[in-house]
């Protein structure tokens, strides 16, 4: 398996800079308890820890090959799984914990892995804690759509739905919303004077433009 820094797994589906997806790690003693097989949960990862209190949101997993994976929230039971587990309440923080490349580089089967506890800061539960911690996190002379907040918060794209709701609940909180467009980069009425602080940071060019260029102000994460 190959592992880019701060994208993923090469040829994954999950490969995203913005997201907290990356790959999916899960015990090979829960599998046995459960009596699931390896693979069968969509799993990416399957380790072997004497640690096995450290596998949790916060800690790092290291390989011996220098591949460094920051754990950031557990797996939540989903449809993709029902042919194998009907019961979801068997698998509530059993499925396995989500994860990001820190440092990229090979892993293959039979690596030696270590665990390290509270190396990093979890992601929060809530998904609306998670919207504030990522929409700080745009940078400034860049926006993002409506689809890439739901990536980086690593909540399904359907979750879009429930977007302007925050984004109203947010409002007076000082956060840089104004970085926040639809899906075709038109400017959106709930946000006050995201026109203006658009135009302050270069993004568009007139106090009364209702669209940002895309291709060049998109942002997907840093590379």
């Amino acid at each position: 398996m190959r592992c880019e820094a701060g994208l993923g797994i090469h040829g994954d589906v999950h490969a995203h800079r913005l997201s907290p997806r990356q790959v999916l790690v899960t015990l090979g003693s829960e599998l046995r308890t459960l009596r699931i097989a390896p693979g069968a949960l969509l799993e990416n990862i399957v380790i072997s820890s004497d640690r096995p209190e450290l596998f949790r949101p916060g800690s790092a997993l290291l390989t011996a090959s220098g591949v460094e994976i920051r754990l950031t929230m557990f797996c939540e039971p989903c449809k993709r799984i029902a042919p194998v587990v009907a019961d979801f309440s068997r698998l509530v923080r059993r499925r396995g914990v989500l994860g990001v490349f820190e440092a990229g580089g090979e892993i293959r089967i039979g690596d030696a892995v270590r665990l390290i506890g509270e190396r990093y800061t979890p992601l929060p539960e809530s998904p609306y804690q998670k919207f504030l911690a990522f929409v700080p996190t745009i940078p400034p002379g860049r926006v993002v759509r409506y689809v890439d907040v739901a990536v980086a918060m690593g909540v399904a794209e359907v979750f879009v739905r429930v977007l302007p709701g925050y984004i109203r609940r947010s409002v007076g909180l000082g956060l840089p919303l104004h970085r926040i467009v639809n899906a075709r980069g038109e400017l959106l009425p709930l946000i006050p004077g995201q026109a203006g602080k658009l135009l302050a940071e270069g993004v568009i060019h007139r106090g009364d433009a209702a669209t940002v260029d895309l291709a060049a102000f998109l942002w997907q994460g840093a590379a």
